[in-house]
Order: structure tokens, then C-alpha cells, then sequence
């Protein structure tokens, strides 16, 4: 078989666990089993050399196939800190779409539905050693995840064929029918070059003091001692600030109120809607009807806005003028007052969750680790003494930037999902019309073959002196390609300025009875809660 045809079965049937004092094979899948490991002098011994590889290979299944230990159940054993995949030399050739290996745990008529639903990230993570595609089932239908980089880049760049989210753009259909994230084909092209310069360095600047604005009032906002949900007060913030970037003027307050009011709903909502097959979403009478209703409103709200801005002719330095300036030079297209309406909910929508996401992980990996707090509070306090944050800082906070990519790396999406639009072909591997292409970045950003040491917190893997160690091609948080976020700078500018004005001033202190969790609520596995009591700096 030709190397283009061959797709190694990189780590099949084999990795390791880090323990706290040495490394040893992983031999079951189970707790007790992991407790059995764990007493095995023959396998604590090993480390990552030959004689765990040799180790371990008596311990696959007849298949071939290793037997993969799950964190949690690691953890219960008192012995692990996180997964590191070895590579063996047992390729294997997958000539056809039947030789693609289906990942273990599959149940009756649910699939690997239950793993995905319960343990989401420690399913994605466990994925790579069976290779670069696996099979997986939700429901009755059947999915390929993509997990190494150059495959996820093959179907981002557009070089694998056409791929399409009708599922989601129909699940959605009443709020947002065609929006750039479900768009496809030359019609998704068009409406990326449309958009593009609402996101340029200029408009970005004039976003950026708005978002420093409302930061630094929220922040100050607080009393010494308070107990806040940074969760929920996070998406409070960044829902207000993404709106007040996109239109500021007057006349506007009322969309505003809508929107503070609705997008939460609805974001939830959509969530729901996107997860269900679509032969059972309209079993749910009441709450399609709710969902109906207050689309059409948030939609004539945020339209009644668009119009008001046409008549005015007026540049309020927003998106939505932008949105209305902008004429394509291709073609001469402007965009419609529906085009409009259905970015700005997409930009609602999409960057709330996962902006809110980022910030309180970051504060969460900030209150955690108690070395990265202290270099970050002093170059906050060398930075902005007065504790007053603006876009004129950004430039010097370098520690901060560094702590924002790390947990970019640690806290990625752990799903994103397309369709296949016609056969499509993905490393060598022909796909049929309609087949399921599943990949994760929180998936590749924990894989030890592109980020060592990827288990650990550690800011500093993107400092001057190691940043060269990282191959960009494997930082994937934003997407890749035609379906890389558009707004992705925006997203990181506004974190530094509002996570930073947040931390200049208080120091957040963890409830020490909770214990924070990832939830699966959306995509982007967002912090159950963080409760934190706030001390002043």
C-alpha cells in the first residue's frame, strides 16, 4: 500500500499514566483494575522506555488494541496526574472505510452516546492511540473523529472536499438561517470576506476601549469580601460588552434590553436543540413554541436597530456599521438587513459562551496555582498601578498573554462537527456524502505528541525562550482554516482588558468547598460554577 493510502495507528494498544512517583502502563479500564496496576512492581517500573513498551504489549486486547484507563479512575487509585500516549511501531494499513478502527465502550442502541454526555473530555482524549480516524457512534448514527493535526488542517483548509452544518442550521432556523458558522461552499466564502473587516486592527481598537470601559467599572463594582459567581458574572459582562460593540448608538437601548434579556435563554436553548436528533426536537411542543416566539422577537428588535442605522448614513465606529459600510470587491455584494440580523445573533451567541468560558478559566487556573498568581498580580501592579486597565496596556502585560494561551491550550472546545457535502477524501481515506466528521482541539492540545508535559498548567511553555518548541499548526482554540473563529482577536483582547481589570484589583480566593467541574452544557465545556471570595489588592 502507498504511504498516501497508509494511516499508522499511531500509540494502537499502548500508553502510559504518569504516577506520582514513576510512570506505568495502562492495563484496564476500570478502577479496580487500575488499583491492580498499581501494585504490579513489573509495570511501576517502567517508565516510557522499552521495557514498558514491553511490558504493556502482553497487556492489550486479542485485537491488538490497547485498553484505556480513564483519568477519574486513575485518580481514585491515588496514582495519576494525566495520560501520556507512547508511539509503537504497529501501524496498520485501512484501506477501506470498514478498516477504520471504532473506539471501545460502545452500548446498545445509545453508542458511545453515554461516555460523550458523561465524560466528554476524557472520551475525546483517549481517541488518538487507536488512530489518526476512529469510529465512533452517537445514537444509531455513526461518526469519524479526526485526531492528529494535519488531518483536522486537511478538512479546515478546504484540501479534503465540502462539508456543510445543515443539522445545526436547522435546528437553529427560526433565530439564525444563515449565518457564516452554517453556511457552506462558495456562499460561506463570501460571507467570510464580507464580515472580515468588522474584525480589522482598526475596528478592533475602537472595540477595545469599550471593553476596557465596562471591565474596569465591573470590577470595581465589587466590595472587599463579597462571594461572586465568576461563572455567571463573567457572562453578564461579556454579553453586555459584545453588545455594546455592536451598536452604540441611541436609539439602540431597547435591542440592548432585549438582548440582555433573551440571548441567555436562547443560547441554552440552541444548545438543547443541537444536541438532539432532529426526529425528536419537535416532541417539544412547549418549549419550540417559546423558542419560536422569542426568536422572532430578538430578531425584529435587533432588525428594528438595522434600519434605524440605514436611514442614519452615520459610522458609530460598531459592527453593525461596518456591517452596513462594507461592499464587497469581488462581486459589489452588500449585505442584506436579514445577512445582518443573523451575524450580529451568531456573534451574540457564539462569543458569549465561550468568551465567559476563557475568563473564568483563566481566573480558575490563576486561584489554583498560586506561583502563576503571584508573577501575574506583580506585573499587573508594575503595569497598571493606578488599578485603572486600558488597550494602551495590552502591549507590556506579556505574563498575562502568556497565561491567556495557556489556557486557551488547556480549556479548548472539545467538539466541533461537520458534515460531509459529497464523498470526501481524508488522509487517503474515502468518506461518503454525508458522513459525520468529528474533531476536537481540546483533544489535540492534550496530546503529549504536540504539547509535552500537555497535563500540566504551564504558562510558560509560551514564553520567548520556548514558544519556538510549539508547532501553531497544533493550536487549534479558535478552529482552523475557512472555519477558524472570525472574531478570535477580538475574543483575546477583550479577556486581557476585562480579566485583567478584574485581577488588578481583587484577589480571588476558592470557595474550598466546591469543587469546580467542566460541564457539557455547551461546547466549549465551560466551569460548572466558580464561586471565589474577593479580597482587595
Amino acid at each position: 500500500m502507498a504511504s498516501s493510502r497508509r494511516l499508522d495507528r499511531a500509540g494502537a494498544g499502548l500508553a502510559l499514566v504518569r504516577a506520582v512517583e514513576c510512570r506505568f502502563p495502562i492495563a484496564a479500564n476500570r478502577f479496580r483494575a487500575a488499583r491492580a496496576v498499581v501494585r504490579r512492581t513489573d509495570l511501576r517500573t517502567g517508565g516510557s522506555g522499552e521495557l514498558a513498551r514491553s511490558s504493556a504489549d502482553g497487556r492489550t486486547t486479542g485485537r491488538g488494541r490497547g485498553v484505556w484507563l480513564f483519568r477519574h479512575h486513575c485518580r481514585r487509585a491515588g496514582v495519576a496526574t494525566g495520560l501520556v500516549p507512547t508511539v509503537t511501531d504497529g501501524g496498520s494499513d485501512v484501506n477501506t472505510i470498514d478498516d477504520v478502527p471504532t473506539a471501545p465502550g460502545r452500548l446498545p442502541l445509545v453508542g458511545h452516546g453515554i461516555s460523550v454526555l458523561r465524560r466528554p473530555l476524557d472520551f475525546v482524549t483517549m481517541l488518538p492511540p487507536y488512530g489518526p480516524i476512529v469510529r465512533i457512534f452517537l445514537g444509531p448514527r455513526t461518526a469519524y473523529v479526526l485526531t492528529t493535526p494535519d488531518l483536522i488542517r486537511q478538512v479546515g483548509l478546504g484540501e479534503a472536499g465540502s462539508f456543510h452544518r445543515d443539522e445545526l442550521r436547522d435546528a437553529i432556523k427560526e433565530l439564525s438561517t444563515g449565518a457564516v458558522n452554517v453556511l457552506s461552499g462558495q456562499a460561506h466564502e463570501l460571507r467570510r470576506r464580507m464580515i472580515a473587516p468588522s474584525f480589522k486592527q482598526g475596528r478592533l481598537a475602537e472595540y477595545g476601549v469599550v471593553a476596557a470601559r465596562l471591565g474596569n467599572e465591573w470590577a470595581q463594582s465589587f466590595h472587599d469580601g463579597e462571594m461572586v459567581n465568576v461563572v455567571e458574572s463573567a457572562h453578564d459582562l461579556v454579553l453586555r460588552t459584545i453588545s455594546s460593540t455592536l451598536f452604540t448608538a441611541d436609539f439602540s437601548s431597547n435591542a440592548h434590553d432585549d438582548i440582555q434579556s433573551s440571548i441567555p435563554w436562547l443560547l441554552n436553548e440552541v444548545i438543547r436543540r443541537a444536541s438532539l436528533p432532529p426526529g425528536v426536537r419537535p416532541v417539544r411542543v412547549l418549549a419550540n413554541r417559546k423558542f419560536v416566539k422569542r426568536s422572532r422577537q430578538l430578531r425584529a428588535s435587533i432588525g428594528d436597530v438595522v434600519s434605524e442605522y440605514r436611514k442614519s448614513g452615520a459610522d458609530y465606529n460598531d459592527m453593525l456599521s461596518a456591517f452596513i459600510a462594507h461592499v464587497d470587491p469581488e462581486t459589489g455584494t452588500r449585505l442584506s438587513d436579514n445577512d445582518i440580523v443573523d451575524e450580529l445573533i451568531l456573534i451574540l451567541g457564539a462569543g458569549v459562551g465561550s468568551e465567559a468560558s476563557m475568563f473564568a478559566w483563566l481566573v480558575h487556573e490563576v486561584v489554583t496555582h498560586p506561583e502563576v498568581a503571584q508573577r501575574l498580580y506583580a506585573e499587573l501592579d508594575t503595569v497598571v498601578p493606578d488599578k485603572t486597565i486600558g488597550p494602551e496596556h495590552v502591549g507590556q502585560l506579556v505574563y498575562f498573554r502568556q497565561v491567556l494561551q495557556e489556557t486557551l491550550r488547556f480549556w479548548a472546545p472539545w467538539v466541533s462537527m461537520l458534515t460531509a457535502a459529497g464523498d470526501v477524501t481524508v488522509g487517503g481515506l474515502t468518506l461518503p456524502d454525508g458522513a459525520i466528521i468529528v474533531f476536537s482541539p481540546y483533544m489535540i492540545q492534550h496530546d503529549e505528541r504536540y504539547f509535552p508535559n500537555a497535563a500540566s498548567f504551564d504558562p510558560d511553555r509560551w514564553g520567548p525562550d520556548r514558544v519556538s518548541e510549539i508547532d501553531k499548526r497544533h493550536s487549534l482554540p479558535f478552529g482552523v482554516g475557512e472555519r477558524r473563529c472570525p472574531g478570535n482577536h477580538f475574543a483575546m483582547l477583550a479577556i486581557t482588558l476585562q480579566a485583567g481589570a478584574f485581577l488588578a484589583r481583587w484577589r480571588p480566593v476558592p470557595d474550598p468547598d466546591y469543587r469546580v467541574k467542566p460541564t457539557n452544557r455547551d461546547f466549549t465545556a465551560s466551569p460548572s460554577k466558580l464561586p471565589v471570595r474577593l479580597h482587595a489588592r
